[in-house]
């Protein structure tokens, strides 16, 4: 509807991203909804990062706050993330927007549709699926409850969607786009045959990721070191500086850094990786890595029973073989770590297989615009 003395029309949305991946994703959507609404004013409040403030949200709650890793976290933080959904709650039915986004971040977005959904009329949507076919399964019901129309980046997504009556679309990943983009403007460096080896360490964007995994990561590095002379990048995190400090002397030779991660994963001989979406990011950009995950016991050990999937990484599900190795909580210790990582690098045949498995991720995707996809899927079912 159009708004008197205006030649625009107007819309509201409120979008919910509550971790950095989130933020990246939603930013590149608000974006593409922008440019696909031209002579409308978009106006975006919600939940996210600075990437989706540049893009113009007005932030009810930033990201830094609302990520957490385990339920150790949560429960610290319970009381925070109640008035969370209070507050964005109350917005919502206050200036009730003309459609609410859900981007992942599923313990309180689930829950913020689920609160929102007793007087909100109009469309909810999600974009990038909770990963429900891997646990919590039962949360589907949720889903199909709650939600209009889910917006999935893997191809399998859509049969379990629609196994339970959810109406789902496949956007592609909005991961494909931006590796596209990089490596167009960012082409791999040429290595002299003399150059030493490259490997790369993402251990973690969280205090606690950091913690766990440091001490094994450097282990493993006099490892490695003592087998091959190796160039070793230990990439540092957003706001992750202070949480090094007490590793520094540890660290005295390596090269800790913050360069873009994708710079430094594409010019890597191998790559070891916390599990997450840097994993997605290794796969994409074809260089060959291993993953490694470690949280306290306590949430390991309440998770293990509920987790339906016997892999961490993406890559091995999509391909349903053991592609990329997983070294997971006890499995994570130096001398497996050492091993594996020698083996990518001193065994071309080995290198080559996983660097073949990468490939058939990509083929498994395919080559959609995500962010494209979303907007326009996202236009038609919410009018905006």
């Amino acid at each position: 509807m159009k708004e008197e003395n205006s030649s625009h029309y107007k819309r509201s949305v409120f979008i919910s991203a509550g971790e950095s991946s989130g933020d990246m994703h939603a930013s590149s959507l608000m974006k593409e909804l922008k440019d696909r609404s031209p002579g409308t004013d978009i106006t975006f409040n919600g939940l996210g990062g600075d990437m989706m403030i540049s893009k113009g949200l007005n932030a009810l709650y930033h990201t830094k706050d609302l990520a957490t890793v385990g339920f150790a976290d949560v429960i610290k933080k319970y009381s925070f993330f109640k008035k969370a959904l209070k507050d964005s709650a109350a917005f919502i039915k206050q200036h009730n927007p003309d459609a609410v986004i859900l981007v992942d971040y599923p313990g309180f977005n689930l829950r913020l549709a689920q609160e929102i959904r007793k007087f909100y009329t109009k469309k909810i949507i999600y974009y990038i699926s909770p990963q429900l076919w891997a646990w919590h399964e039962k949360r589907v019901f949720k889903v199909k409850k709650y939600i209009d129309l889910m917006l999935v980046v893997f191809p399998f997504e859509v049969d379990f969607y629609n196994k339970y009556g959810v109406k789902a679309e496949f956007t592609g990943h909005p991961l494909i786009s931006r590796i596209k983009e990089f490596t167009l403007h960012n082409p791999k460096k040429v290595k002299e045959f003399t150059e030493k080896k490259v490997i790369t360490i993402l251990p973690g964007s969280r205090k606690d990721e950091v913690k766990h995994h440091l001490p094994v990561l450097i282990e493993a590095i006099k490892l490695i070191k003592a087998k091959i002379d190796v160039d070793v990048n230990i990439s540092i995190a957003p706001g992750m500086d202070k949480h090094f400090d007490e590793f520094k002397d540890r660290l005295k030779g390596y090269n800790l850094t913050k360069e873009k991660p994708y710079t430094l994963i594409l010019n890597s001989d191998a790559v070891m990786t916390k599990a997450g979406t840097s994993t997605m990011e290794c796969t994409l950009l074809g260089t060959p890595y291993l993953i490694f995950y470690k949280t306290f016991p306590l949430n390991y050990y309440l998770l293990k029973p509920i987790v339906k999937v016997d892999k961490l990484g993406i890559a091995n599900l999509l391909l349903g073989k053991d592609a990329i190795k997983e070294f997971v909580q006890n499995e994570f210790t130096a001398d497996n770590i050492a091993s594996e990582l020698l083996r990518i690098l001193e065994d071309d045949k080995y290198k080559e297989k996983i660097t073949n498995a990468l490939k058939e991720v990509w083929e498994i995707l395919g080559s959609k615009e995500a962010s494209v996809n979303a907007a326009k899927l996202i236009k038609q079912t919410a009018g905006i």
